[in-house]
């Protein structure tokens, strides 16, 4: 109701002011509503001034027309306010629809008239997908053949002269499950950023696990990391993986399925991991230990 009041003021100021529009003397003019003043040195055109007070005149009696009709409680439409504003001020001020780009079909099926951003969109009808999109299957490159398993997430600390300084500790474990398995330790400042580097870290520091034929080791081996103890024992088939903590994720992800584990001394799981994988070096296979013997197989089971 404010704005059909203010625009109903407005409608009487300049019907009032249309009364001298066919005097040819016009001493001044004044909008308060657009903050405008234009006096008649302004007005080269008469005939056009007398357009726009008829205009304002049809304006302001419809207005009034509809105010008599409907009563007091009557509020104006979005659509009625619109008409009376481009019957004041022409069709470039009224709230008209935004025109929308549609899709044309060009030989090089790209429209040039097109804004930019839109030629090559999610709604094209190219099959090709669009450079902004990205084709997600190639942006990341080949699926890579390693699975990888956070074992701990750490907040640390580290004191410096300024006060303290606060970050993530990720300890990772990569592995393909054919014999190949990785341990990776890194910090950063968020938790993304610490596994994305220690995974990048397990990456680099792989080792092969030796297995026989039925995925179990091929001997008994110990090892120590730290204050850590790992003992590993091979088992027969249908067993399984009978450990736990990290030694169990190191050795599923090297493949193994039937073996022994044990933890003995310290729980740290980065310090257990890494005993799993000095364990797993010191394996080998039968037919290494027979190469360096210089003995055949069979004279090692006699």
């Amino acid at each position: 109701m404010a704005m059909a009041g203010t625009l109903t003021q407005v409608t009487q100021a300049l019907s009032k002011a249309s009364i001298s529009c066919s005097a040819a003397p016009i001493s001044s003019y004044s909008s308060t509503n657009r903050g405008v003043s234009l006096t008649s040195s302004l007005w080269c055109n008469t005939d056009s001034l007398k357009r726009r007070c008829e205009n304002v005149t049809r304006a302001a009696k419809a207005t009034t027309t509809s105010a008599v009709l409907l009563g007091d409680d009557y509020e104006e439409s979005e659509e009625d306010i619109q008409a009376a504003y481009e019957a004041l001020y022409g069709p470039a001020f009224g709230a008209g629809k935004e025109k929308r780009w549609e899709p044309t079909e060009d030989k090089d099926g790209e429209d040039d008239s097109a804004p930019q951003g839109r030629r090559r969109g999610r709604g094209a009808s190219d099959d090709k997908p669009s450079k902004r999109d990205g084709d997600r299957s190639s942006r990341g490159g080949p699926k890579s053949e390693f699975e990888e398993r956070v074992v701990q997430i750490r907040r640390v600390t580290k004191v410096v002269k300024g006060g303290k300084q606060l970050s993530f500790r990720a300890v990772v474990i990569v592995g393909d499950k054919k014999g190949k398995v990785g341990v990776g330790c890194a910090k950063a400042k968020e938790v993304i950023t610490a596994v994305q580097k220690s995974s990048a870290n397990a990456k680099r520091n792989l080792v092969t696990v030796p297995m026989t034929k039925y995925k179990t080791f091929p001997h008994r081996a110990d090892g120590n990391y730290g204050a850590a103890h790992v003992v590993l024992r091979p088992a027969s088939v249908g067993t399984g993986v009978i450990a736990g903590g990290s030694v169990r994720v190191v050795l599923e992800l090297a493949g193994v399925e039937n073996a022994l584990g044990k933890q003995i001394g310290s729980e740290n799981p980065l310090n257990n991991a890494r005993a799993v994988v000095e364990a797993v070096t010191s394996m080998k296979q039968f037919r290494e230990v027979a190469r360096d013997r210089g003995i055949p197989m069979e004279e090692l089971w006699k």
